[in-house]
C-alpha cells in the first residue's frame, strides 16, 4: 500500500472519526465541568485503541518510506552502475580498436619487409560482407579519395585475397578469389607448373577454389603452394594464394586440375592493404 492508497483507505477515515469524537468529548467535558479523574479514565479509555491504532499506522508509513527511499537509493546505485559500465565499455572498444590498428600497421609492415617495390595504402578496415555472396565478397573503408584504383590487388600478410571490383569516394567492394569472376596467373612453387585459378561458387561454399590447365604429367600434390604468377602485370610475382588439397585428371584427360584451400582466412579479416603500385605493373612477361 502507497501513501496516496491509504489517505484513501476506511483505516485512514476511521482514524479521523475517532480523532472527531474525541475531541467532541474533550470540548464537552470542559463545557460541563466534568470530573478531572472520570474525564482521564475517558480519555484513556479512548486514546488507548487511537495509540495503537495510530502506531500502526506510523509503523506502516516509516515502512512505506523507508521502502521508497531504498528503491530511490537502489535507483540510483543502478543508474552509477550502468553509467560506468558504459564508460569501461567505451574504453574497452577504443583499446580494441587500437589493438587492430596496431595489429594492422604490423601486418602491412610484413608485408614491406619481404617486398620493397611495393606500394601500399594506408590499412583499410574490412566494413561488412556483400550480401548474398558465396564468395566471400566485402566493403571497406577506403575508396577513390585514398588512392584506391579498380582491379588493384587486395593483399594481407597472409597472400592474396582478391582485387577491387567497385568503387566510390570513400569505401570499395573487394571480390575475392573463391569468385567465378576472377582468373588468376598461377604457379606451384615446388614443381613449377603453370596454370590459372578460378574461382567456382560451389567450391565458394566450401573455401575452395580450383586451379586449372596443369600439365597432364604434373607431379603437383597436396601441401604444395600456390603463388600469382606475375605475367599479365596484374598482379606482382609470388603472392601466396592457396596449398594443394586433391590434384585430379579432367574428364578430357588432356590436363590435371588442383583443388585449393586459400592461404587467407577471410573469415577473420578485420583490415586489409590495397597494392597501388609494383615492379612490372601493367607489364606482360613470359613465365617466371
Amino acid at each position: 500500500m502507497n501513501l496516496n492508497a491509504f489517505f484513501r483507505s476506511t483505516r485512514f477515515r476511521v482514524l479521523l472519526c475517532v480523532l472527531a469524537l474525541l475531541t467532541g468529548i474533550m470540548l464537552y467535558a470542559l463545557k460541563s465541568g466534568a470530573q478531572t479523574d472520570y474525564l482521564t479514565r475517558l480519555l484513556n479509555g479512548i486514546i488507548s485503541p487511537v495509540r495503537k491504532l495510530s502506531s500502526a499506522v506510523s509503523g506502516e508509513v516509516n515502512e512505506k518510506l523507508d521502502t521508497y527511499f531504498e528503491s530511490k537509493a537502489y535507483r540510483d546505485e543502478n543508474a552509477r552502475l550502468r553509467g560506468e559500465i558504459a564508460r569501461l565499455n567505451e574504453q574497452l572498444i577504443g583499446y580494441d580498436d587500437a589493438m587492430d590498428e596496431l595489429e594492422a600497421l604490423r601486418d602491412q609492415l610484413g608485408i614491406k619487409e619481404k617486398n620493397a617495390d611495393f606500394v601500399l595504402s594506408e590499412p583499410c578496415k574490412v566494413l561488412m560482407p556483400v550480401t548474398n555472396d558465396p564468395a566471400r565478397g566485402f566493403l571497406i573503408d577506403c575508396g577513390e579519395d585514398d588512392g584506391i584504383t579498380l582491379n588493384a590487388p587486395v593483399i594481407c600478410s597472409d597472400g592474396l585475397i582478391g582485387v577491387v571490383t567497385e568503387l566510390n569516394p570513400s569505401y570499395a567492394t573487394v571480390t575475392t578469389l573463391l569468385s567465378p569472376e576472377l582468373s588468376i596467373g598461377a604457379v606451384l612453387l615446388q614443381t613449377g607448373d603453370s596454370g590459372i585459378v578460378e574461382g567456382d561458387l560451389r567450391n565458394a561454399v566450401s573455401n575452395q577454389t580450383k586451379m586449372l590447365y596443369l600439365d597432364k604429367n604434373s607431379s603437383a600434390k597436396e601441401g604444395d603452394l600456390v603463388m600469382t604468377a606475375g605475367t599479365t602485370g596484374l598482379f606482382p610475382y609470388g603472392l601466396p594464394i592457396g596449398n594443394v588439397q586433391e590434384v585430379k585428371l579432367e574428364d578430357s584427360g588432356l590436363t590435371k586440375y588442383a583443388m585449393l584451400a586459400p592461404s587467407v582466412d577471410f573469415s577473420s579479416l578485420k583490415s586489409v592493404n590495397v597494392l597501388l603500385d609494383f615492379k612490372g605493373k601493367g607489364e606482360t612477361f613470359g613465365e617466371k
